[in-house]
């Protein structure tokens, strides 16, 4: 019998996780463990719009290489026969700024990037600069059943449940991958990870066909169209645990993007929605042995992305991969029974 692996966590960090250990790690078993699972995850949520940010303390080569190779890893899907189903779309438009800004470092990875003109701005009163790019968008609520089948028919497990100490599974796996994201601060008492409150509005515009990002009044505003609705955002509240959407938030988050395009006033919405961004100083990416001797555990890290799990999904799973392929070799664990 191989080697055992278990994930936990059913987002897009985890599916992406197990995944790219099923395709690097050939002849074992993976098990997928989570308490919620689509479209009950905060990656459903998510307008899943590719742009590397800084998160914090997480070093900036770092965050690049990871958006980098998930921007090639969703340009491929997006050039497949299967891009309509994994949700993987072109969407081209403005970022908009009161005041010049530099050049953004994803600026030679994203399609056909340049700085806005004169002209261009005249569609924009009280922004004097801004740039025109084209972006891969990817929905979460498409593109995690998609990975759901693609590890089910590799041979992939499913299990339902709350894990409550890693250390439980130390006689079921060989390895364990953590991609709890918020949970894990309870779960590996990481009180270092905090939320960040994401609140958005889905609403029926169809007529919106370019995305807009602007950031005035102390905000940042920006309007994503889907493919079957627009995200209309937002809030980055951190420490907020509030999962209800707030009054004063609707407000802001409506006027402000209505501002920007005063067409959306027309608009039906669909409903709103809050998640809660699992934020860290830095993301945890590594490797770690829990325990002692023969009850000794081997786990790998995966979580603390922050609002860009999407961005930097696949670069974090391959990297998953190569530690559980290097604990397994390293250590030369036994297969449990």
């Amino acid at each position: 019998m191989g080697h055992r692996v278990c994930v936990v966590g059913a987002g897009v960090v985890g599916l992406s996780s197990a995944v790219c250990i099923q395709e690097k790690v050939p002849g074992i078993q993976v098990t997928v463990l989570s308490e919620k699972f689509s479209p009950h995850t905060t990656s459903d949520g998510a307008a899943g719009f590719w742009e590397p940010h800084i998160l914090s303390d997480t070093p900036q080569e770092l965050v690049r290489r990871w958006g980098d190779e998930t921007w090639d890893h969703l340009k491929t899907l997006y050039l497949s026969p299967v891009a309509v189903d994994v949700g993987v779309m072109l969407l081209s438009g403005y970022h908009l700024h009161k005041q010049p800004q530099q050049d953004p470092t994803w600026a030679s990875k994203v399609f056909g990037f340049r700085h806005l003109t004169k002209q261009d701005l005249q569609q924009f009163p009280g922004f004097s600069s801004g740039w025109f790019s084209t972006h891969l968008l990817c929905e979460g609520k498409k593109y995690l059943p998609w990975l759901m089948t693609k590890f089910k028919k590799a041979g992939g497990k499913v299990q339902q449940g709350k894990v409550t100490s890693l250390t439980e599974l130390a006689d079921h796996y060989d390895v364990v991958v953590n991609c709890c994201g918020i949970g894990a601060r309870e779960l590996v008492g990481d009180s270092t990870v905090k939320p960040v409150r994401g609140q958005v509005y889905r609403v029926h515009a169809p007529w919106i066909k370019c995305f807009f990002d602007a950031e005035y009044d102390g905000h940042d505003f920006y309007i994503f169209p889907c493919a079957n609705n627009v995200v209309l955002g937002g809030t980055a509240q951190k420490g907020n645990w509030n999962l209800s959407p707030h009054p004063t938030d609707s407000k802001d988050i409506w006027e402000g993007c209505c501002q920007l395009v005063p067409s959306l006033r027309n608009c039906k919405v669909d409903h709103e929605w809050v998640g809660l961004r699992p934020s860290r100083p830095v993301v945890r990416l590594e490797r770690e042995t829990v325990g002692r001797g023969a009850s000794s555990l081997e786990v790998v890290h995966n979580y603390g992305h922050g609002g860009a799990g999407i961005t930097i999904h696949w670069g974090c799973a391959q990297q998953v991969a190569s530690l559980v392929q290097e604990a397994l070799s390293l250590q030369q664990l036994k297969p449990k029974l």
